[in-house]
């Protein structure tokens, strides 16, 4: 092979292990699982599961190996792997000379076995390994040697499933709005962080013909990918019942189309949907059960009401319509149940958020603020938040 094929390899190689996405993420039990069973399959005192970029090794698993995250590629023995064509065994260190000289083997730690298994990107391209390490000369069988294979595959499928969760979550976030519509007299702001890489919570906004201003937000039991395959079928069900009924038989017909998916998978969904007419601020909601959407003014907040049980809950349930109306200077918020691990109860919750003086903040600061808030916290579960202000007169 050329010199130039062999860099064009080496790039591909590279650019398949970036696409994963996964360099410089955080320790994950299902990879330290992997790890801690080699180990003791293989009876040795280290075990890592490392990738090759083009200027370090980088480990995202290991044991034995006292926390180690990355080093120099002139000091892996993982980079000789990547480029052989299967399993790398080198019985005795010190007499093989790509390793004898290497800092683990003349250091303190004394390595003299090592084997390594290529570990593929879903493209077929090397970009790391599952390796195994001791501390005396010794030899793999050929069924051991097959069983390294096999504990290697596992890792490429985490691998793999790791980045078609990425690629869903993308495609979740571009369903999530991305910009306000732009409504005379009012700020609307709104952003959804799951727990996960994907997750059921969202929001949704649009207007309508007339210049009504549409929003939902709602929060499907779970987490994960069910949870958010759920979440965008019964997002576009309320976005596509809204653009043809009114507010009462938007959250009605979604309910009864959304029935057999919810009953066959055993989920339902807390749901505030609401309609402004922004000319005089009347506000038509429906709660289904979701309970946390509240109006912030001057002299403080009220509750709004709730209209029943969520939806999926109970067969042909009805939600009495609510209307209230923001006066200027007023601000909606409405956040999901994520935000309640934060505090003993809703009421410490709102204490806090008026010590913080968010209801005097613009619609966007007060989002911004709010799942900042989260994420310093560490949220557990999915976290939505939407702010809707009308200017004071």
């Amino acid at each position: 092979m050329s010199i130039d094929a062999v860099e064009r390899a080496e790039d591909a190689r590279v650019e398949a292990l970036h696409a994963l996405q996964v360099l410089d993420t955080p320790r994950e039990e299902r990879y330290d699982r992997i790890v801690r069973l080699a180990q003791q399959v293989f009876d040795v005192p280290m075990a890592a599961i490392n990738l090759i970029d083009a200027d370090r090794q980088w480990t995202k698993a290991e044991v034995g190996l006292d926390g180690l995250e990355s080093i120099p590629p002139d000091d892996s023995m993982c980079r000789h792997t990547v480029r052989s064509p299967g399993t790398l065994v080198v019985p005795d260190t010190t007499v093989d000379p790509r390793f004898r000289a290497n800092r683990f083997v003349v250091g303190d730690e004394r390595i003299r076995f090592y084997a390594g298994q290529p570990v593929h990107a879903p493209g077929g391209e090397a970009v790391g390994t599952l390796c195994l390490f001791a501390t005396d000369p010794r030899e793999l069988s050929g069924r051991d040697r097959q069983m390294l294979q096999e504990m290697a595959g596992w890792v490429e499928r985490e691998l793999a499933a790791q980045q078609e969760l990425d690629r869903a979550a993308q495609v979740q976030q571009v369903l999530m709005p991305a910009t306000a519509p732009v409504v005379d007299g009012y700020e609307l702001a709104g952003r959804c962080v799951p727990t996960q890489a994907i997750g059921g919570d969202f929001f949704a906004w649009h207007t309508l013909p007339g210049g009504a201003l549409q929003l939902h937000v709602a929060d499907v039991m779970g987490k994960g990918i069910p949870a958010a395959l759920i979440a965008a079928s019964v997002r576009a069900m309320l976005v596509g019942a809204a653009q043809f009924n009114d507010q009462a038989a938007t959250v009605h017909r979604t309910a009864t189309a959304a029935e057999e998916l919810l009953s066959a998978t055993g989920a339902f969904v807390t749901a505030f949907s609401a309609r402004l007419d922004p000319a005089t601020g009347v506000l038509d909601y429906i709660d289904a059960g979701h309970g946390l959407a509240f109006v912030f003014g001057p002299h403080g907040y009220r509750r709004l009401h709730r209209s029943g049980p969520p939806i999926g809950i109970f067969p042909e349930t009805t939600w009495p319509l609510h209307t209230t109306t923001l006066a200027p200077g007023e601000l909606l918020v409405v956040v999901s149940d994520g935000f309640l691990d934060f505090f003993p109860t809703l009421g410490h919750t709102l204490e806090a958020a008026a010590r913080a003086g968010l209801a005097e903040a613009t619609a966007a600061r007060l989002v911004d603020r709010a799942i900042a808030y989260a994420r310093t916290r560490g949220h557990p579960d999915d976290v939505t938040v939407l702010a809707l202000r009308r200017e004071p007169a």
